[in-house]
């Protein structure tokens, strides 16, 4: 049915429904067509009223401008280290009768760590009283032999001058032999110095020769191999073309040119190849001098050094010789009362006694030392011990490393974009498992390293104030140096800050209109950003801006975390 149809049959019962004062008479006709206009109104008004009603806009979650406390960290990790460590040597040689720890235990102060089985000490202790009396028993012998030696005081007087000018001779003749051996090996000494130096500069100069010259070669042949490729792809060219009965004259020129190319790149490689070649028998050469030279500059392998010193031997046992046999006629020849000889004699035997007893007072410190065994200093873990119960420990042995427990640190490193942050005396929360400690920046380093992809990173030292039983050395810690703090300060959600190629900006929402806004920002915590300039109090940030949201597109807020009446970017462009 159309509209025009369903148009008179409305007329017509509205026609009929009319009271008799309308029905009579000349405006009969009109009844029609005003109710038909009232109609028509209707539809115009209804359909521009659907116009002119406005699509709701979508919905962005912003969140308002605040003020924040903020602690800006940098966060690291690194291995738990002892600040403190000390190594226990044997201080005899003695068999470790008994090792109560192993490596990764703990110690206190005083616990024994290693003792010694002593009864060899104890019976070398008794063997050097022993000498003590025996050296005594022979002075008195020497006393008895005080009058022989008496009668051959006059004789010994007139040796004394001949034995005399030849002490002084070979005296003056040792002195020569030590100053030629001292002056030789000082000049051998300058020149192994000056000859390693300039073995090093010439063995580094001809080392990246040769690397260079490596280089150009590998690359010329790489570029010939490339040519004799597509030479041997044109070969395959040809060989189909002339299968195929076409015309090969471009490709075998083109061939021809390769091989050409190819050809002519021959003598610069077999150039390349033997400069290669003589660099490398340079470097080897370089190198052997430089053992020729350390060996030459050793006292040891010097032909004169050693004839200097074997002259020096034979002449100090001559001297020694002639200066024992001078005090011993000197000393008779002094004796020609008798009491000389007496008291000379008397000296001798107490220097005697006297070696003889601090021979064995030293046995007898050895054997309390023995005795004592090794004990903890401090507090720590056993680190490190070259022991085991049985075995034999020689004097100045390697036995035992205590790590201290209570001075412990973590040694971190940061990235180039974190150094700068770093100052000694900043404060740390250090992680190990599930315990947290307070810490301290106590070293940074001036020199930057490399990690294992090659970034350069500074190596820092962080102090652990307080560490307890639950410090395990050699494990990692996570690490959180705090490098600045704010009081009060505006602030942004952090993931509202976004980097661009020329500044730093947020998306704001200003007059329903996402627009993007300039700032600069200050210190960061985990959650919030400073904004030093470029937003106030109050204003909304778009913390992530969704998909299909773009600068310039009217939006309505939403606050962050809301999801009422969200609508999507699509649903404006309909």
């Amino acid at each position: 049915m159309t509209n025009t149809r369903k148009e008179h049959i409305m007329l017509r019962k509205n026609k009929e429904n009319l009271p008799d004062t309308v029905n009579t008479g000349k405006k009969k006709k009109k009844v029609p067509l005003i109710i038909g206009g009232v109609v028509v109104a209707i539809i115009v008004v209804s359909f521009a009223a659907s116009k002119l009603t406005p699509k709701a806009l979508p919905q962005v979650p912003v969140s308002a401008v605040t003020k924040e406390d903020l602690t800006a960290n940098v966060d690291t990790s690194g291995t738990v280290e002892s600040l403190k460590t000390k190594t226990y040597f044997s201080p005899v040689n003695a068999t470790i009768s008994q090792y109560p720890f192993k490596v990764g235990e703990v110690v206190k102060p005083g616990d024994s760590l290693v003792a010694f089985d002593v009864s060899t000490l104890e019976q070398d202790n008794q063997k050097a009283q022993l000498n003590v009396s025996a050296t005594v028993n022979g002075a008195k012998d020497s006393v008895a032999k005080a009058a022989e030696t008496q009668q051959k005081a006059n004789e010994a007087a007139g040796k004394v001058p001949t034995l005399q000018a030849n002490v002084d001779s070979y005296q003056d003749y040792v002195a020569s032999l030590k100053t030629a051996i001292a002056d030789r090996t000082r000049e051998l000494s300058e020149w192994a110095k000056q000859e390693s130096t300039d073995a090093s500069v010439a063995l580094t100069q001809a080392q990246a020769d040769l690397t260079k010259l490596q280089q150009d070669l590998e690359s010329q042949k790489a570029k010939q191999q490339q040519l004799n490729a597509q030479a041997e792809e044109l070969k395959a060219a040809i060989a189909a073309a002339e299968n195929n009965n076409q015309d090969t004259a471009e490709l075998e020129r083109q061939l021809k040119d390769l091989n050409a190319q190819a050809e002519n790149m021959n003598p610069a490689i077999d150039d390349l190849t033997s400069q290669v070649n003589d660099k490398s028998d340079e470097v080897t050469q370089l190198q052997i001098n430089q053992i020729q030279n350390q060996a030459a500059s050793d006292p040891t392998n010097d032909a004169q050094i050693v004839a200097w010193q074997n002259e020096l031997d034979s002449a100090t046992t001559e001297l020694s010789d002639m200066q024992s046999e001078l005090a011993e006629q000197k000393s008779l020849a002094k004796s020609a009362d008798g009491v000389q000889v007496t008291d000379a004699a008397k000296a001798q035997m107490q220097a005697t006694n006297n070696i003889a007893e601090l021979e064995a007072a030293s046995l007898e410190e050895l054997l309390e030392k023995g005795k004592q065994g090794l004990q903890a200093e401090f507090s720590g873990i056993i680190s490190k011990a070259d022991v085991s119960q049985g075995s034999a420990a020689s004097q100045g042995m390697e036995l035992i490393t205590v790590a201290s427990n209570e001075e412990v640190a973590v040694n971190v490193t940061v990235s180039k974009y974190d150094y700068d942050k770093l100052k000694e005396g900043q404060k740390a929360a250090v992680t190990i498992a599930d315990h947290t400690y307070k810490g301290t920046v106590s070293r940074i380093s001036k020199m930057a390293t490399t990690n294992e992809k090659g970034a350069p990173v500074i190596w820092a030292e962080v102090k652990i104030d307080n560490p307890d039983d639950n410090i395990f050395l050699g494990v990692e810690a996570k690490v959180s140096i705090e490098t600045g703090s704010a009081k009060g300060v505006v602030s942004v959600p952090a993931n509202a800050v976004n980097t661009g190629k020329d500044s730093t900006f947020c998306y704001v929402v200003r007059d329903g209109v996402i627009a993007r806004q300039d700032v600069e920002t200050g210190i960061s915590s985990s959650e919030y950003t400073e904004i030093k300039s470029g937003l106030k109090l109050g204003d909304s940030v778009i913390s992530e801006l969704p998909d299909g949201f773009t600068e310039g597109m009217k939006v309505d807020e939403k606050a962050e975390g809301s999801t009422s009446g969200a609508q999507t970017a699509d649903a404006v462009k309909e």
